[in-house]
């Protein structure tokens, strides 16, 4: 029995609770204006529904379906019939990224035979849109024969949760209470339906070469959702080459799919809702306490996903460690200190400069010392994450409210998403700030002084105050939104040259990896000179660092004085060198860790 109120109700997490597990029916929610408006009458036929819905809304939909069909490529002997038998789906997690792979190839190879093009190689064509038009129009007939005739138990023109339910289990289909909300919720264009709609039935499984029996249906199903990606991966380099959990990847806001943990409690499509205001008394109550359990952190999955995150982001750091260190050393220390000078007199430069440094690093500390400051760095891990995210989705609903105009943060503009994630970059940075100074702090002494935390936050004190924690916070925030601005365009730049290239509709995974990878080095190549003044004014009046700066315009005139122009890129080479092994070692533990 769970936690009831002074009147004897139960509480509103009892029921939560109680609804996701099966235990209380689903609770009658009112239509939000955003969910979609049905049909004013339920029509008859397949010709009625068409005439409906309006033959100029028919050709533009058909019409961007159309270009986005696959195109054959030259690899040719999969056998679609032995791949189908090799992977049946009983339930959900039945899937690997290989059987999910293999199963969307069948399913493109297959919709393309039905469309006519049966050749590979160099002689394939694409589909023509008489071809895919005669397509549409024969699945639209099948799918409506379906959907009335065998699931459609009432006829009232919708697929309700219970009639869907039946259909599966009768097909053997093995369903947890958590999956069939789901399922539902992909199905629809609303997060809130518990009954899908022949529209939104068609447009679905329209794409589906097979017969949509209710085993395909799920097994369609599970392979788009498995297959479904925010178009980035999980390759996010930052402006210093590390690999941090992106605020996207958090994101509840996946259009069309429910998160598992975190099901939207559906709601009907029917339009008319008198005579049930009891049901709305009976909840709003409960409304103003559900709602925090929504908003911190979007329930166990995002908290799952953020923890993964901070696991790979604290192997894939520990690994490069000796990266970060090489560059702390190459940026701080001058050459009267043991340091590298790049003047044309120097006796060593280039790769011999590098080796210079590390032979310095390791007489002076062994090889522990390239491990100094990691600790820190994968300390500031979750709550820089945490925070960003926070602050990403909260920027969202802002700009939803007050700029775009719209009830759903998953619609804001493009420039909207961009500054909501400029603004959770500023809001991690100026909460994580003191903590990378005393990290640089640490790392840029020199002679092997090392000091414990303690001592390394009490020397910072005495250096400033609560100022010297934050020296060079100006010019690291300059560098977010620029960073930013050239690591997407770059992204999306590569992506698309990719699509042209190839024909996909979507990149594969090592693709993913590989575009975040540049787009990332170019990013923090563009922006590199900022960093350096900021990890100077940051290591200022340590001992592997003496210098004391007046602000960042001295540091610019005195690096240029010593230095010249490429004074400004000191470290540049060990930052880029650790892109691609982050990347790969935060890839491989971060999807261990989520599976987990």
């Amino acid at each position: 029995m769970g936690v009831q109120d002074d009147q004897g109700r139960p509480s509103a997490r009892q029921i939560f609770e109680e609804t996701q597990s099966g235990a209380r029916p689903q609770p009658l929610i009112p239509r939000l204006r955003y969910d979609p408006p049905p049909f004013p009458s339920i029509p008859h036929s397949l010709r009625e529904f068409r005439a409906l819905e309006g033959e100029e809304h028919r050709r533009k939909r058909l019409r961007a379906l159309w270009a986005r069909l696959p195109q054959r490529d030259g690899q040719g002997g999969m056998d679609d019939e032995a791949v189908s038998r090799a992977h049946p789906v009983r339930r959900d997690g039945d899937l690997t990224a290989e059987s999910a792979r293999e199963l969307d190839e069948m399913y493109e190879d297959e919709l393309l035979g039905r469309c006519g093009v049966h050749m590979r190689g160099p002689f394939s064509r694409r589909v023509s849109w008489p071809e895919f038009e005669k397509y549409a129009d024969a699945k639209e007939a099948e799918l409506w024969h379906i959907f009335h005739d065998d699931l459609d138990l009432d006829g009232n023109g919708h697929l309700e949760a219970d009639e869907l339910l039946l259909a599966l289990e009768k097909a053997g289909i093995a369903l947890s209470p958590s999956t069939l909300p789901e399922f539902i919720t992909f199905l629809t264009s609303s997060p809130h339906s518990h009954a899908v709609s022949f529209s939104e039935f068609r447009d679905f499984l329209l794409l589906l070469p097979r017969r949509a029996s209710p085993e395909e249906i799920f097994r369609y199903y599970e392979v788009k959702k498995f297959m479904g990606d925010d178009g980035r991966g999980v390759a996010r380099v930052t402006m210093e080459g590390d690999v941090t959990l992106s605020a996207e990847d958090l994101s509840l806001g996946q259009p069309h799919v429910a998160p598992k943990g975190v099901e939207p409690i559906p709601v009907d499509h029917q339009s008319s809702l008198d005579g049930e205001e009891g049901d709305d008394d009976e909840y709003e109550d409960y409304e103003e306490e559900e709602e925090p359990h929504h908003l911190w952190l979007g329930g166990s999955t995002a908290v799952k996903f953020l923890l993964a995150g901070g696991v790979a982001g604290a192997v894939s750091r520990t690994c490069t460690a000796p990266f970060d260190r090489l560059k702390i050393f190459l940026i701080t220390r001058p050459p009267e200190l043991g340091g590298t000078s790049l003047t044309a007199q120097a006796p060593v430069r280039g790769f011999k400069a590098i080796g210079s440094a590390i032979a310095r690093i390791y007489a002076e500390g062994g090889v522990l010392a390239f491990w100094t400051g990691n600790g820190l760095s994968v300390v500031k891990i979750l709550p820089e994450s945490a925070i960003k995210f926070l602050s990403y989705e909260s920027s969202k609903r802002m700009f939803a409210k007050y700029w775009d105009k719209v009830d759903d943060p998953r619609d804001i503009s493009g420039v909207s998403r961009f500054m909501s994630g400029g603004l959770g970059g500023i809001s991690s940075q100026l909460s994580i700030y003191p903590i990378e100074t005393l990290k640089t702090q640490m790392m840029s002494n020199a002679d092997g002084q090392r000091r414990s935390l303690r001592e390394a936050a009490l020397r910072l004190w005495q250096l400033g105050g609560v100022r010297a924690f934050y020296r060079g916070l100006t010019i690291g925030l300059i560098g977010v939104f620029p960073y930013s601005a050239i690591d997407m365009s770059t992204f999306e730049a590569l992506k698309l040259a990719y699509l042209r290239s190839t024909h996909k509709d979507e990149p594969g995974v090592l693709a993913l990896l590989a575009f975040g990878s540049v787009s990332g080095s170019v990013g923090a190549t563009s922006v590199y000179p900022l960093n350096l003044v900021r990890t100077r004014l940051q290591a200022s009046g340590s001992s592997g660092h003496p210098e004391r700066y007046t602000g960042m315009f001295d540091v610019v005139q005195k690096t240029y004085a010593r230095d010249g122009w490429r004074g400004f890129y000191r470290g540049l080479l060990p930052t880029l060198a650790k892109v691609v092994p982050a990347v790969s070692i935060s890839y491989v533990v971060y999807e261990q860790s989520k599976s987990r």
